[in-house]
């Protein structure tokens, strides 16, 4: 894909669908924030299959940057983590962030190792 301005607007349509997913996954919550969870290492697991497939670099930029970038979401971690220490619960914040930074890092490898 060597037209920047549809690469452009696929990573940007992609990257709507990803946060289209993740508004619709997210919602899923109990004592810890399992929505948020599953959105992460998803878009970790994802990204996985991604580099693996061996595809052109326009794809891995939709992809990744567009789909996975769309699905996942650092902010709300982010604002998850301060909840639960603003409300004092330190031990939830600490598993909230430790999940969310290491699980799709690990779906990613895993992904990586076996495809």
């Amino acid at each position: 894909m060597t037209n920047p301005v549809i690469l452009t607007l696929l990573v940007g349509v992609a990257g709507g669908l990803g946060a289209v997913l993740r508004w619709l996954i997210i919602r899923w919550n109990g004592a810890l924030p399992f929505g948020l969870f599953a959105v992460n290492i998803l878009a970790g697991g994802f990204l996985g299959l991604v580099y693996a497939a061996d595809l052109a670099p326009g794809w891995v930029t939709i992809l990744g940057i567009g789909f996975a970038g769309g699905l996942s979401t650092f902010a709300t971690m982010s604002a998850e983590g301060f909840m639960y220490y603003h409300r004092g619960r330190i031990v939830q914040m600490l598993l909230t962030l430790a999940i969310n930074v290491l699980m799709p890092v690990l779906a990613l490898l895993l992904v990586l190792q076996f495809a």
